[in-house]
């Protein structure tokens, strides 16, 4: 009691088609019963199977992304939670595809590896390529309840496994919230890290509108000792709403520093050791060999550089790969071939420098950042922002020096509430 709260749940599954794959979540164990999809066989029927047979305020469903749920609808009574993230990847499009479509949804996020590992997941199998996620609810009140009540009313916000603290409002009124109509908005927030900071970006109406970088050196000389990151992105949302997102991309292959010296070397996110892989090229001390992946998250490289030259490059040759992940019916699985790309530091403005890859509709990235050596755990941040419009959404994104996010859940302001 106090500690440690169970929920009897269960998943109901289909294709994307009918529905896609969603927790149910009972408040209590007592009376109560799976609706099947063998007999409710569509999200529509499932939420009418649940009203008919239970208590609205004693049933939550959380739809998966990887599996993706419908998000062109959802039972505002019912569902006031999304997975944006779990060891299947991160999936940010998928709770932003919800409140696109006028949703009041909040973002949590979840394990899914079927291990019984309540709050710690490891990468596992030949394509997971990170952790799984974290659900962090706010409540006064740990009980099963206090929790259930918190879940319900979006006192909750998502993290990728890290147990990061965040704390944004505006107007003083927290997230999860539909508040009075203000055209002043002052939006402020709090962040504890597990590790040092990265960026804060703050999303209204599904665009970015303000962000802080904590951890960029912008311009000046280079010092004897310098630290840099090498960032692999990949963009994961699905080419057909009844489809399954973009599967991982793998990353791998030979890293070589021209112009400079590797005098250590770190992986942020190289965690599976059946897909990640970093290690010094025994046949030359500048030189990485390397393997991650990537699913709408990043994975980085942090190089300590000493001796740097003007003209200094980092040579990456990539090997061929073949994305991973939830089967799709309208997308095959890509095979990437061979390539390379040079991220030279005569091309660092503001104190990085991007390449994009195309592929198809999509566009990974490679970045090359000057970093500061040790950053801030804990930030505060604050902006002014102005709105006629009644319903503007508001949330914030939190990305840390090891990768590691953490999504608020929205803050709604003025509009009508529809649940």
């Amino acid at each position: 009691p106090g500690r440690f709260v169970a929920y009897l749940g269960y998943e109901w599954t289909t294709q994307n088609r009918f529905g896609g794959h969603h927790n149910v979540l009972f408040r209590n164990p007592e009376n109560n019963f799976r609706i099947p999809n063998q007999f409710y066989p569509t999200l529509s029927s499932l939420y009418q199977g649940l009203r008919e047979n239970f208590s609205l305020k004693d049933v939550l469903v959380i739809p998966h992304a990887h599996q993706a749920g419908d998000y062109r609808q959802s039972d505002p009574e019912l569902q006031t939670l999304v997975e944006i993230m779990s060891k299947h990847g991160t999936f940010e499009w998928f709770g932003r595809m919800y409140l696109n479509h006028g949703h009041e949804v909040g973002f949590i996020a979840a394990s899914d590896d079927h291990l019984s590992q309540p709050g710690y997941t490891a990468p596992s199998g030949n394509y997971h390529s990170q952790r799984g996620g974290l659900a962090a609810v706010l409540t006064n009140d740990q009980s099963r309840d206090g929790i259930f009540d918190a879940m319900k009313s979006i006192q909750a916000y998502a993290t990728s496994g890290d147990k990061i603290i965040l704390d944004v409002s505006i107007n003083e009124q927290g997230m999860g919230q539909r508040i009075p109509f203000a055209k002043k908005r002052n939006v402020s927030g709090t962040v504890i890290g597990t590790a040092p900071i990265s960026s804060v970006t703050v999303i209204k109406n599904d665009e970015e509108i303000w962000q802080k970088d904590y951890m960029t050196v912008e311009s000046g000389n280079f010092s004897d000792e310098e630290d840099f990151y090498i960032t692999f992105s990949s963009e994961s949302f699905p080419m057909h709403p009844q489809d399954n997102p973009r599967g991982t991309r793998g990353w791998g292959g030979r890293l070589e520093m021209v112009g400079a010296d590797i005098l250590s070397f770190e992986g942020t996110d190289f965690l599976h050791p059946e897909v990640s892989n970093l290690a010094r090229d025994p046949k030359n001390k500048n030189a990485l060999l390397f393997a991650t992946g990537t699913r709408g998250d990043t994975s980085s490289i942090k190089l300590k550089l000493a001796n740097i030259q003007s003209g200094a490059e980092v040579k990456l040759n990539f090997n061929p790969t073949r994305e991973q992940g939830s089967p799709t019916r309208f997308r095959p699985a890509a095979r990437i071939g061979k390539g390379s790309v040079t991220l030279s530091f005569d091309d660092l403005q503001k104190g990085q420098t991007v390449k994009a890859i195309p592929l198809d509709v999509y566009r990974d990235r490679v970045t090359l950042r000057r970093v500061i050596n040790e950053g801030q755990k804990v930030v505060e941040f604050k902006l002014k922002d102005e709105s006629q419009l009644q319903g503007d959404y508001y949330y914030a994104r939190v990305v840390q020096a090891n990768d590691a996010m953490a999504w608020s859940s929205p803050i709604w302001v003025g509009g009508v509430a529809t649940r």
